[in-house]
């Protein structure tokens, strides 16, 4: 069974930013049909990619501070995820996709990630 961790906007730094592993990150609603289509796929993404990656999720719903750092990050649309790397993105997607294109794609990102590191998020150590 894939470890994923149900995190808060309290510890999106420690649990994200601050880390040197690849951390993909599932912006989701327990009430947004397509979130809970997409639950066995980001299940599924997460034992494919067991080792590669460190895997949480954020109910963008379940509370003021997590609808803040969701509205904050730009996400507007649910399930979205994001992939860190010492802090920065290295790779979004937005909606409902299938198994079959969310694990090569997240694979890609991971597989470069020094050299897709984006400017938007600081590094943790900056």
């Amino acid at each position: 069974m894939a470890d994923i961790s149900e995190i808060s906007a309290s510890s999106f730094g420690k649990e994200v930013l601050q880390v040197e592993e690849p951390v993909v990150v599932e912006f989701f609603s327990h009430s947004c049909p397509h979130c809970i289509k997409f639950a066995p796929v980001y299940t599924q993404l997460a034992e494919e990619l067991d080792g590669e990656a460190r895997f949480v999720k954020i109910d963008v719903q379940s509370s003021d501070a997590n609808r803040n750092l969701a509205h904050s990050r730009g996400v507007r649309t649910v399930p979205t995820l994001e992939i860190f790397h010492r802090g920065r993105v290295i790779g979004s997607m937005v909606g409902y996709h299938e198994v079959r294109k969310v694990v090569p794609t997240v694979k890609e990102f991971l597989s470069k990630k020094e050299e897709n590191i984006g400017p938007g998020t600081p590094l943790a150590n900056a």
